[in-house]
């Protein structure tokens, strides 16, 4: 017989881990096995007729709140033209309600519930080979020869993670060039955070220091881009958490590596070591959730904010690891003002990413037990996200919504610091403020429901700051000027962003780019490389004052000022003086 082992990501550059556990684990039965992946932006018809195509008896599906409606409409399809086909669904959007899926859905033949590998392992060699009466298999649920719904009991964890092969071979590390390949070295959390599905199974297992280091050197020698570890804690074994940081910077090569980590558990020797290694090894993702001490019971969490912050800072000021803080609207016992707290509160300690997710009610968390309690409204499809509470209604999360598309846009984005930089010191003592009245002036000008262009939100950035405050423009517009050529290379001045012409100013740039000194003062990577080559690299810009200068409290004086944009190495230089030697 012939399996295909299936799942829908939620973008193209994403892979599954879980795919690739299953497919080694069951390797070697009596059938073939085929893993095909597609993603929620595929077309229901295409991926239909794509497994259709691969001939399979047997089709399992992998499942999330991302993808189990798509995968349930696949299924029926699958089922209707391929009547006789075997359709298995496993995975946590299926693990909790399994009978209520087999009573509403009849075109599914099998759920495995929990922990898959050797539950999949067991039913793959019952259908191809008649082993294991389906009554004796823990973790399945299925219909009987009488249709009724057998749910059977659970199956125990699996204890030595080792005897699971490794994911990754040889094989098929090509088929992941360019996405982001996800890891694992331990399973479970030592916390119990009500939304989290980790809080279900109680501690932490883990595979072997040997096959885990084995492992992550296979996918740096292959030159893997991004690693992305799904550890729920990654940190919460500070000894094993230091031996492998020294294992990857002693290793490194080409790959970098993303961890979710608990900011309050480092302590001042990890952040010594964290401090000096190289920029853009590591990623770091650190959920705060909210600075609510009441909120933070509420949930079950434990976290110690005043020294996570601390250590943020820490952190921030080497400024070599990329840092992730998240935070969830939509908690128990936060409402509008103390969500406002939060933020502030997070986005002060400067993170490069300040990710606002709004609260998923998933099954089988405690908090959807909760529900009730807490008096919450969610979507009834997945992701099942928090439409209101008693703390926080339904046109708060709206207005939240706004906030958190323009917070991606000109925060996140990285793309506006000098600009955003200026206007919050200026003009606004809680950042939230500044995001809630630009998501207002997005509203109210009819943008925020429309795609915009990186250059048209540099438009709508200077609209926003000339008719809220109308004062000091030409400084502000001077600030979202250098912030548009920084990133952007090439692209002509908008209205707002014109300086003061300088005669034969082409000419300049060459004379500056021919002068040896010059270039082995600013740009040493092109010494001996001509002038025509190095302007393809790099662009002048003139501005009307010191934009290098940082002066955000008062006001600079004038002060014709050339910068020398190097996009190879995202570098700038004033080089006023340089530029108009003779």
């Amino acid at each position: 017989m012939k399996v295909l082992l299936t799942t829908l990501n939620a973008k193209y550059i994403h892979s599954s881990l879980a795919l690739r556990y299953l497919e080694k684990y069951c390797q070697n039965g009596n059938y073939e096995m085929v893993v095909e992946e597609y993603t929620i932006n595929d077309h229901l018809d295409s991926i239909t007729a794509n497994i259709y195509k691969t001939g399979t008896d047997i089709i399992a599906f992998s499942c999330y709140i991302w993808n189990i409606s798509m995968i349930l409409e696949i299924a029926d399809r699958l089922k209707k033209v391929k009547p006789d086909s075997i359709i298995i669904l496993g995975g946590p959007e299926v693990s909790y309600d399994a009978g209520e899926i087999l009573s509403k859905h009849t075109f599914i033949d099998y759920i495995i519930v929990g922990e898959g590998e050797e539950t999949l392992k067991g039913l793959l060699e019952y259908l191809t080979n008649g082993q294991q009466p389906l009554e004796n298999m823990k973790g399945i649920a299925y219909r009987d020869a009488y249709k009724n719904i057998i749910i059977n009991e659970s199956r125990p964890l699996i204890c030595d993670l080792d005897k699971i092969p490794s994911p990754y071979s040889e094989r098929d590390i090509s088929k992941l060039t360019g996405k982001i390949v996800y890891y694992e070295t331990s399973r479970g959390c030592p916390f119990n955070c009500s939304y989290c599905l980790s809080s279900t199974i109680h501690g932490v297992r883990y595979f072997s220091m040997d096959r885990v280091k084995s492992d992550l050197l296979f996918l740096i020698k292959n030159d893997v881009k991004q690693v992305k570890l799904v550890d729920r804690t990654f940190n919460c074994d500070k000894d094993r958490t230091m031996e492998l940081f020294k294992f990857l910077v002693e290793n490194q090569k080409n790959t970098s590596f993303h961890f979710e980590i608990a900011a309050d558990l480092l302590d001042d020797k990890m952040i010594e070591y964290l401090a000096g290694i190289p920029k853009g090894l590591f990623q770091f993702e650190i959920g705060v959730q909210s600075t609510n001490l009441n909120t933070i019971s509420a949930i079950d969490r434990k976290t110690n904010f005043e020294k996570l912050a601390a250590n943020v800072k820490k952190l921030s000021r080497v400024d070599n690891i990329h840092l992730h803080l998240d935070l969830i609207a939509g908690l128990p016992e936060e409402d509008y003002q103390s969500f406002i707290r939060s933020f502030d509160d997070v986005y002060r300690l400067s993170p490069h990413v300040l990710q606002m997710g709004f609260l998923k009610l998933l099954k089988g968390s405690k908090i959807r037990q909760q529900a009730g309690e807490y008096e919450y409204q969610h979507t009834t499809l997945p992701p099942y996200e928090v439409l209101r509470n008693k703390w926080i209604g339904y046109g708060e999360i709206l207005k939240l919504k706004g906030v958190e598309d323009v917070l991606e846009k000109y925060h996140n984005s990285k793309v506006f610091e000098k600009s955003l930089g200026y206007i919050l010191k200026r003009f606004y003592k809680s950042p939230f403020k500044f995001f809630e009245d630009l998501s207002e002036y997005f509203a109210q000008e009819g943008m925020d429901r429309l795609a915009h262009s990186r250059k048209a939100l540099y438009d709508i950035l200077f609209e926003f700051y000339n008719k809220r405050f109308g004062i000091e423009v030409d400084i502000f517009s001077q600030y979202l000027k250098f912030d548009l050529f920084y990133h952007q290379k090439g692209i002509q001045p908008p209205y707002w962003a014109k300086s003061k012409d300088i005669p034969d100013f082409k000419e300049k740039c060459f004379n500056f780019l021919k002068n040896e000194e010059n270039v082995r003062k600013f740009l040493p990577q092109y010494i001996e490389i001509p002038p025509k080559k190095i302007i393809k690299e790099v662009d002048f810009h003139v501005f009307d004052f010191d934009v290098l200068a940082d002066i955000f409290n008062d006001r600079p004086a004038k002060q014709e000022t050339v910068v020398l944009y190097d996009y190879q190495f995202s570098k700038v230089y004033n080089v006023t003086a340089q530029f108009n030697n003779k």
